[in-house]
């Protein structure tokens, strides 16, 4: 009675529902949508000749591919197979199996039934699961190859830890991570999932802590099972490491993360009590670093010098290193670099403990202090250096009296060039003339004539042939702007 355009097959259209789009293609792969798009629109036109092969030809896929697809729309109720040789398949509306509850039909897969049964089994009243959620799990069992009890055992963990109306997509990044780290079977899905439950409830727990009262987030479970599984920390060891987090102020999983990252000690699985001595020795660090900072009178942070503190406190005594970086303060330098080349001076010279450091600091202080009096004859300015120092040193040790040597230095008050050359040269004429006393010196001294300037080569003395690192004691001064080595050779 009615027949219909030919050219309507291909320039008519094609109905899909809505539902199909909303609920059904989202979690289909792109070749199954093609083979029941394709499938819908040959229903339309009443193709009773099309052939299996014919229709994968059609899609450039193979019969193989097409009938597993096929079988996928059947699972989820979209089709149903009816009759064989030709195959023929009877396409449903959606909507109206959807509002019906409906299942694939007669000649449903055997196997899916069964597992279709243990679902509803599972749930009971507690949800009503829809269809499409069961064959979205069923493809658990047909994609990702784990067995029916796994993705059952699944399910409950989910239920149990989601609460029971959970999303069966979240259920569904879970069987892949299953697959991928082979965990198949029942006995193993069990095994895998109750260590996931220590994780929840791990991961709970550190959101109390934290003072936080809501589910853990997906990204929050992650980083708890690599602190448990990857990094060796027990749950009571990452409890305890949460005290650490009272510097945040709103704590989270990622700053738990950066201080957990400090104490790992790789292949070593840290309990409660290791994690405490490790935070008792950070503290303790953190400790001396801020009174470091202190001493030098800098304004770093504690935290960014902790790693410093510990390396000058495995060379140095912790005494000495203060008095160092005392001795830097009063200098006006109040960096770290200079503390360590100050140091490292120190050890060179063999002042390795606090006695032996401050006896130097008090002996080179009483050098500057009488050197100040002998500029102060001569007419000399300027600060004390190591070579003056040297010098008085071996005047001293040669038997010369402090009054002796400023009686020379009033002798060298009208010289030009360099006074503690002139200086040097008066003494050593004096020496040469018998001179031990001051008496002596003022009977030389007023007849002694105005000698020539002083030549610029002298011996050098065993005061200043000491070991310095990669710099000199002149080179510190023009780094400080201050005399050599602050003050003295205190530093």
């Amino acid at each position: 009675m009615f027949e219909r355009d030919g050219q309507a097959v291909f320039f008519g259209v094609t109905a899909v529902e809505n539902i199909f789009l909303t609920e059904l293609m989202p979690a289909a792969k792109g070749d199954f949508v093609k083979v029941y798009l394709s499938a819908l629109f040959h229903s339309g036109q009443k193709d009773e000749a099309l052939t299996l092969e014919d229709f994968a030809r059609e899609l450039g896929q193979t019969p193989a591919e097409v009938e597993a697809a096929l079988r996928y729309w059947e699972r989820r109720g979209a089709l149903s197979y009816i009759a064989s040789d030709p195959p023929v398949y009877r396409l449903y509306s959606l909507a109206q199996r959807s509002l019906t509850g409906q299942d694939a039909g007669p000649q449903a897969d055997e196997a899916f039934v069964d597992f279709s049964e243990s679902v509803y089994a599972l749930f009971g009243d507690d949800r009503k699961v829809r269809p499409s959620e069961i064959a979205e799990a069923y493809e658990w069992v047909v994609d990702e190859g784990l067995s029916e009890g796994a993705v059952l055992t699944l399910l409950t963990h989910f239920k149990n830890t989601a609460g029971k109306q959970f999303s069966f997509r979240r259920a569904g990044e879970a069987a892949a991570r299953m697959r991928a780290e082979g965990v198949l079977s029942a006995e193993d899905a069990e095994s895998y999932l109750s260590f996931q439950d220590s994780v929840h409830s791990g991961a709970q727990a550190v959101l109390r802590r934290l003072g936080k009262r809501r589910l853990p987030s997906e990204e929050e479970l992650t980083l708890y099972r690599k602190w448990i599984r990857e990094w060796g920390f027990t749950p009571e060891a990452v409890l305890t490491a949460c005290r650490e987090t009272t510097a945040a102020g709103d704590p989270t999983f990622k700053y738990l993360d950066g201080i957990l990252a400090r104490l790992r000690q790789d292949g070593k699985k840290l309990d409660e009590t290791q994690v405490d001595r490790l935070l008792t020795e950070g503290d303790e660090t953190l400790s001396r670093a801020q009174e470091l900072l202190t001493t030098l009178g800098s304004r770093a942070r504690p935290a960014s010098v902790v790693g410093i503190c510990r390396d000058l406190e495995s060379e140095h005594p912790w005494e000495v290193v203060l008095i160092a970086a005392r001795e830097c303060a009063l200098a006006g330098s109040h960096t770290l670099d200079t503390l360590q080349k100050l140091l490292d001076s120190w050890k060179d010279k063999g002042l390795t403990t606090p006695e032996a450091v401050e006896q130097y600091i008090r002996k080179v202080r009483e050098l500057d202090t009488f050197l100040y009096s002998v500029y102060e004859a001569c007419g000399h300015t300027g600060r004390p250096t190591a070579a003056d120092r040297a010098l008085a040193e071996e005047w001293r040790a040669a038997g010369l009296p402090d009054e002796v040597i400023l009686l020379a230095a009033k002798e060298a008050a009208g010289a030009s060039g360099r006074k503690m050359a002139y200086i040097k040269s008066v003494l050593r004429s004096w020496q040469e003339a018998g001179v031990r006393t001051a008496e002596d010196a003022r009977k030389q001294a007023s007849a002694r004539p105005a000698p020539a300037q002083p030549q610029q080569a002298g011996r050098q003395v065993s005061a200043q042939r000491y070991t310095q690192r990669d710099y000199d004691e002149k080179e510190l001064e023009e780094r400080l702007g201050v005399n050599d080595l602050f003050k003295g050779d205190s530093v």
